[in-house]
C-alpha cells in the first residue's frame, strides 16, 4: 500500500471500505454482507482504489438470472410484476437491468416494487410509458440517496410528492398555466424551493420582478430571491419586516408595487382557501 492509497482510504472514513480494500490486497474475499460489500466496492472504485471492473455494473449470465428467479422469491416477484405493468415478457437485457438493481444497487425486492410503482405512476402522470431505462436511472438515484429500506423509500416518495405539489403551486403563482415549463424554468423553481422559500415568498419576488422589469425575467427574480436567501428571509413576514430598502431609481413605482403585491396576496389567499 502506498501513502497516497492510505490517504485516500482514510479520507473515505468507512470501515467496510477499509476491510474490502485490505482483503483485495491480500487476494481474499471479505466476510461481509452482499449489500455492504457492493457499497464498499463502489466507494473504493470512486476513490480509484479498486480496479475499474469493480466500479461498473457487472454482466449476469442467463443461468445466474434463472437461478435467482428460483432461489430469490423477492426477485421472482419483481420480474412478474414488471412484466405485468409493462404488458410484455422481459427481454434478456431487461432482466439484466433488474438483476443489476437487485444485486449491484443492493435494493431488496420489496423496495424494488416501490421503485417500480413510483416510476410507473410518474410516467402515467406525464402521459408516457414506463421503460427499463427509466427504472434503471431512478434506481441509481435511490442508491445515491441511500434509499434501501421500505421506510426510506416511503419517505423519499413522500418528499417527491410534496416537492411536486409545491412546484405546481409556484408555477401557478408565476402565471404559467397553459404550457409545460422549460427545463431551465424548472431548475430555477427547484433551486428556490431548496433554499427554503415558501410559495408566497416566491410570488412576492415575482411581483417585484414584474413591476420593475415589466415581465417575468427569470434571472432578475432569481437575483432577488438569492439576496433574500443570503439574508435568511424565506417567508412573507420576514421579507415584509426586513426588506424595506426601495430599488435604486425605482421609488416612483413603490405605490404600484404595494397595490400589486396586495392583489397578489389576495389571490394566493383565495387559492389557499380552495386547496383547503
Amino acid at each position: 500500500m502506498t501513502i497516497e492509497e492510505l490517504d485516500r482510504l482514510l479520507a473515505l472514513e468507512d470501515g467496510d471500505a477499509a476491510l474490502v480494500f485490505l482483503s483485495n490486497k491480500r487476494g481474499r474475499e471479505p466476510i461481509i454482507g452482499e449489500t455492504r460489500l457492493l457499497q464498499a466496492r463502489k466507494k473504493l472504485g470512486g476513490a480509484g482504489l479498486l480496479p475499474s471492473s469493480y466500479a461498473a455494473t457487472p454482466s449476469y449470465s442467463q443461468k445466474e438470472i434463472a437461478d435467482s428467479k428460483l432461489t430469490d422469491p423477492g426477485f421472482c416477484t419483481v420480474v412478474d410484476e414488471t412484466e405485468r405493468l409493462m404488458g410484455k415478457a422481459l427481454s434478456p437485457s431487461d432482466l439484466q437491468i433488474l438483476m443489476g438493481i437487485r444485486k449491484w444497487h443492493g435494493l431488496p425486492g420489496n423496495v424494488i416494487l416501490l421503485l417500480l410503482y413510483h416510476c410507473e405512476a410518474e410516467q402515467k402522470r406525464r402521459g408516457r410509458a414506463l421503460t427499463m431505462r427509466i427504472l434503471d436511472k431512478e434506481a441509481h438515484i435511490w442508491e445515491k440517496e441511500g434509499v434501501f429500506t421500505m421506510e426510506t423509500a416511503e419517505q423519499y416518495i413522500e418528499r417527491k410528492e410534496r416537492s411536486r405539489n409545491h412546484t405546481s403551486r409556484v408555477f401557478s403563482a408565476l402565471g404559467i398555466f397553459d404550457r409545460v415549463p422549460s427545463p431551465t424554468e424548472k431548475k430555477f423553481v427547484a433551486s428556490w424551493l431548496e433554499m427554503g422559500f415558501t410559495v408566497e415568498a416566491i410570488a412576492m419576488a415575482y411581483d417585484k420582478t414584474v413591476v420593475i422589469t415589466g415581465g417575468l425575467a427569470w434571472p432578475y427574480c432569481d437575483k432577488i430571491l438569492r439576496r433574500w436567501h443570503q439574508n435568511g428571509w424565506h417567508t412573507p413576514g420576514q421579507i415584509e419586516t426586513y426588506d424595506k430598502k426601495p430599488a435604486a431609481g425605482k421609488t416612483e413605482v413603490t405605490g404600484s408595487y404595494d397595490r400589486n403585491r396586495e392583489a397578489l396576496k389576495r389571490i394566493m389567499e383565495e387559492e389557499s382557501g380552495h386547496d383547503g
